[in-house]
């Protein structure tokens, strides 16, 4: 089928296939979603188990091993990870990409049914989470009071997250650091001595007291009355007052007051938020699973006006954190690339052609691409996103590149007279193959792209889909409504001068210079003939040359590029055992110094201390502990500060390092998916705590000496100091007591335990019991814990144990069942894998011990793997390419010349990146493989026109020379709107521009260099070959 000449016969047809694109394509526009990343659920599940009041060795003896022992079996995992902490068990699967998460959650489900068994009666029920990047906090909202602190908590669950959860779009709110309203039972041991009792058995009476029970019901008469018990407390008075025993002497009765202080207070903290300054709590603002970010937090910004005059004058309601001012504004920032990357490729042609209506026709391939992107993201339901907007951008300089070439040869053609419906159909059928093998070429490099997986697949899946979608859409488009429309509109630039006389100046001379440069061109290409020798020797060396030099000149490797996102957190830890009051007044300072240092700040709010359920642990990977705080600070926007946030950071660093009471600082300048950890990450494995802590100090010198790194850290804490029960199992034995009943009674008197809650209004609160705090700080309040028998008899702890101090590591974390320790860093001012190969260099200086093995990961990790990847696929890219070309021009020769294109593409590549001083990553690395599809289109043009003259009686040299000054204009053309294109992209300076400008370098690195190589050194390769083919044949 000839899809010009039937396109061209039918011009309504035409029309309306591309008016129903056109209306489709607007309102899957209108539809899609607005977010940051496509949402993605990497293959991980994490399993959450509490075990209030035990220590990290107890987790990990009780909970995490027999959690791992059962998971360990289940089926595709890739690797097992887990953290033991006080009160906390965190295990994450990883699986391989590609396993079905839900089908994997309900196998770890299952196994954990076997391991539910062997866990304390204590440890509560695990809880299995799948991550997924719609969990990210759509925003973080922050509320401070003076007068109303005791009941912010429930006023702001109330007025304002209740409202918010009923907000479309908004999946859940979560709140912590907020003050909790609790009755306090404190206990008196002495008296509790006094009257025979303990603390188990005040827990069982209140149990039993606080109850409303159903009791039947009663029929009278022609009545039914229903009976209830009403037994539940009505406030704390009526606590103080419940009978928990009678007297030992018989006569009389003892109450709850009679050994316990009843408080209805606030429960004691274990966090806290500070907002500017002011006490308060943080609230977590989630969206639902496809919902618009953007249009979310718009949503939720507008009920937050509403819901602020409803406070009162003392409650202030702020905005920590909007994750859809980002989003916006990069995609702002993309978005402009698209409209000046469009606008720099209609001007160039509308310069080369000098016709109004051929730049309008060639530009109309740009929107209907652009359109059916539009509907593909719709279709399979994804999001506008910075990745999709990156893809258009890429796309937007080579969509017009068939277009050109088939418009400019139709053209060619009315000039030489011939009428533009004949000129049109023959025109684009002449190039019709060339141009799609050329399309075909660059499908074959991104279309492979969309066969990664991992940290890859997440970058670059959609990349790939896109693009093809796009040059595919462009072919279409080039091949139909392109000579449809020449057929009508197009006149020789002669008629359109005469038309437009204004224009005949502008016409004459740049025709001269066009045909000057071809000329020029012509000459060149003659010398180069004549001198093929010279030609081939200095290719030969500047390739050599380049690369050679690039890694002692460049500035190495790295993941990803780092991102001026506005945002600063910062990580500190102070001494082990620090409490919450000392680690406040800590924060306090940090605070102060930050205030000074950094005026850029816009909002700061400040977390100490350890959310009880663990959840910041298990949902984003955080330690927390009484003794740490983080700082999340948001700056004002790129353009109105003079610092950026790496000055900013850098500031902060050497002023907060000084502080005595900090033993380790952590400060992070990026928070999307690629940059949230450090980059630098090595992991000891050895089960022995002491040989592995002394090689993590050793190999932290290693790292802290190394230069450009900074915030270097050990995961393991500092062992802390303990007190153990050392039980006298013989006399246990003897009273007729067990473990189990001794740790209770310890666990009941000094953590505490909540028999029963206190229901009000609706809401329910937490009655605790345990001693009160002056019988909690000396050792011998614990060996006097009174332990009940049997038989009744009340036993002191001291009667079967001894206490003794040891140290023990506040948490623990194992990788794939084996306890391991990691080293951390933050890079500054040298490549991640510059510095990973002197720290390498100095570690094999090192003696491991036996047992112990070492690991890279964090970004050392996914880089190397990326790159393995990237690599893969550029090879295949290659040999795709080829099968192409070979199949176009039926021939094993012509597509091994065109390929000689692709290594000086990389010549301009590490060109372009030693002139910017830009690393080479993996975004550098994609636009490596991109360069192999791109520069290939020039070649094939112009050894298919080649091919084409010399079929038509033309000399090898002749055919080359008139060829190459033939297809000079289309070459050029085809070039710089794709340059255009990207420039846009290589030169942004707005928010998450630093992603992608390494990209753009790149591309019009290595396209540039290609250029000037496939039109002088193509021709000669061809030459060379194709004369030796010939004598060859005569002989």
């Amino acid at each position: 089928m000839n899809l010009p000449k039937t396109f061209v016969r039918r011009p309504v047809t035409t029309v309306m296939v591309f008016l129903g694109l056109l209306i489709v394509g607007l309102f899957a526009l209108v539809q899609l979603p607005i977010d940051f990343f496509p949402e993605i659920e990497p293959p991980i599940v994490s399993v959450l188990t509490l075990y209030p009041g035990a220590g990290a060795q107890d987790v990990e003896q009780n909970v995490t091993k027999i959690i791992e022992a059962s998971l360990g079996t289940v089926s595709e995992l890739k690797k097992i990870t887990s953290t033991s902490m006080d009160n906390v068990s965190v295990v994450a699967l990883e699986f391989e990409w590609g396993t079905n998460l839900d089908e994997a959650s309900n196998n770890v489900r299952d196994a954990l049914e076997f391991a539910k068994r062997s866990l304390p009666s204590e440890a509560e029920k695990p809880m299995i989470f799948k991550f997924s990047t719609s969990w990210f906090p759509v925003m973080f909202l922050s509320a401070t009071a003076e007068e109303n602190y005791p009941g912010l908590n429930k006023l702001i669950e109330q007025k304002v997250a209740d409202p918010l959860k009923r907000v479309p779009g908004v999946g859940t709110v979560l709140m912590f650091g907020g003050p909790i309203r609790q009755i306090q039972i404190n206990i008196d041991p002495k008296r509790l001595e006094a009257y025979n009792l303990n603390i188990q058995r005040i827990g069982q009476v209140l149990q039993a007291e606080n109850l409303t029970l159903p009791a039947g019901s009663i029929k009278m008469d022609r009545m039914e009355y229903n009976i209830r018990v009403p037994g539940e407390f009505k406030d704390a008075e009526q606590i103080a007052n419940i009978v928990i025993a009678k007297s030992p002497t018989g006569s009389g009765l003892v109450y709850l007051k009679d050994v316990a202080e009843v408080k209805d207070t606030l429960k004691e903290r274990t966090i806290n938020v500070r907002l500017n300054g002011g006490r308060g709590l943080q609230l977590i603002v989630q969206k639902q699973s496809g919902a618009n970010t953007v249009a979310v937090a718009s949503a939720v910004k507008k009920e937050l006006e509403k819901l602020r005059k409803d406070l009162p004058s003392d409650v202030k309601l702020e905005q920590i954190f909007d994750g859809s001012t980002f989003i916006v504004n990069s995609i702002n920032n993309l978005s402009e690339a698209i409209i000046l990357g469009g606008f720099f490729v209609s001007l160039v042609v509308l310069i080369f052609l000098r016709q109004w209506k051929a730049t309008f026709i060639i530009i109309l391939t740009i929107p209907f691409s652009l359109i059916v992107a539009f509907i593909f993201l719709y279709i399979t339901k994804n999001t506008i996103n910075i990745i999709s907007l990156s893809s258009l951008s890429i796309a937007i300089g080579m969509v017009v590149d068939d277009a050109i070439v088939i418009l400019e040869n139709i053209t060619r053609h009315v000039e030489r007279g011939a009428r533009p419906r004949e000129a049109s159909v023959f025109g684009a059928t002449e190039v019709g193959l060339a141009v799609t093998a050329s399309t075909l070429t660059i499908v074959a490099v991104f279309l492979p792209l969309t066969f990664l997986t991992g940290i890859a697949g997440i970058m670059f899946k959609q990349l790939g889909y896109l693009v093809t979608i796009m040059i595919l859409t462009s072919l279409f488009a080039s091949l139909t409504l392109i000579p449809m429309l020449s057929s009508r509109w197009l006149k020789s630039k002669k008629e359109e001068m005469h038309t437009h006389k204004k224009f005949q100046k502008f016409y004459d001379k740049s025709e001269k210079l066009f045909s000057a440069i071809e000329e020029f061109y012509g000459k060149s290409l003659n010398y180069a003939l004549n001198h093929r020798k010279l030609v081939l020797i200095s290719g030969a060396l500047i390739f050599i040359i380049v690369i050679g030099l690039f890694p002692f000149f460049g500035k190495g490797t790295e993941f990803m590029p780092k991102s001026d996102e506005s945002q600063i957190q910062i990580y500190v830890e102070l001494q082990t055992g620090y409490n919450l009051d000392e680690t406040i007044e800590t924060a306090k300072k940090v605070e102060a110094i930050i205030q000074k240092e950094a005026p850029e700040i816009s909002f700061m709010a400040v977390r100490a201390g350890v959310n009880d359920q663990g959840f910041s642990s298990a949902l984003f990977g955080q330690k927390e502990g009484l003794h740490m705080f983080n700082v999340q600070t948001r700056l004002k926007r790129k353009h109105e500060r003079q610092r950026s946030v790496f000055e900013i950071a850098d500031t902060l660093r050497s002023k907060l390092k000084p502080i005595p009471e900090i033993t380790q600082l952590t400060i992070l300048t990026s928070s999307t998916m690629f940059g949230a950890t450090k980059p630098f990450a090595i992991d000891i494995i050895g089960h022995d705590f002491t040989t592995t802590t002394k090689l993590a100090n050793q190999i932290k010198e290693i790292v802290k000496n190394t230069p450009g790194t900074r915030d270097v850290d050990i995961s393991r804490s500092p062992e802390r100091a303990e007190l153990q029960v050392i039980l006298n199992r013989d006399k246990l034995a003897t009273i007729g007591l067990n473990t189990a009943t001794v740790a209770n009674a310890i666990r009941n008197s000094f953590y505490g335990l909540t028999p029963t809650r206190y229901r009000e209004a609706g809401d329910e609160y937490d009655i605790f019991i345990r001693y009160d705090q002056k019988y909690r700080r000396q050792i011998s309040e614990l060996e006097n814990i009174p332990i009940s028998t049997m038989t009744g008899q009340i036993v002191k702890l001291k009667d079967v144990a001894k206490i003794v101090e040891q140290f023990s590591p506040p948490d623990i974390q194992r990788k794939n069942q084996e306890r391991v320790v990691t080293v951390t860093a933050n890079t500054e001012g040298r490549s991640l894998g510059d510095i990973t190969n002197d720290v390498k260099a100095a570690i094999s200086k090192l003696e491991i011990p036996q047992g112990v093995s070492l690991e890279y990961g964090g970004q050392i990790e996914q880089q190397q793997d990326t790159f393995r990847d990237l690599l893969l696929f550029m090879i295949l890219g290659i040999f795709l390419v080829y099968i192409v070309m070979a199949s176009q021009f039926e021939s094993f020769l012509d597509p091994f010349i065109i390929m000689f294109s692709v290594p000086f593409s990389f010549v301009g590549v590490f060109l372009a990146l030693l002139i910017t001083g830009f690393t080479f990553s993996v975004i550098a690395f994609l636009g490596a493989v991109l360069l192999i599809g791109i520069v290939v289109k020039n070649a094939i043009v112009l050894i298919d026109y080649i091919n084409i003259t010399r079929a038509r009686g033309y000399e090898l040299r002749d055919a080359i020379v008139h060829s190459g000054k033939n297809r000079l204009r289309p070459v050029l053309m085809t070039t710089i709107t794709t340059l255009l294109g990207m420039l846009p992209l290589a030169l942004s300076t707005g928010e998450g521009s630093e992603t992608w400008n390494p990209l753009g370098i790149t591309v019009i690195g290595g396209l540039t260099v290609s250029t000037i190589i496939t039109l002088i050194f193509v021709p000669v390769i061809y030459s060379l070959f194709r004369k030796k083919l010939w004598i060859k044949q005569v002989d």
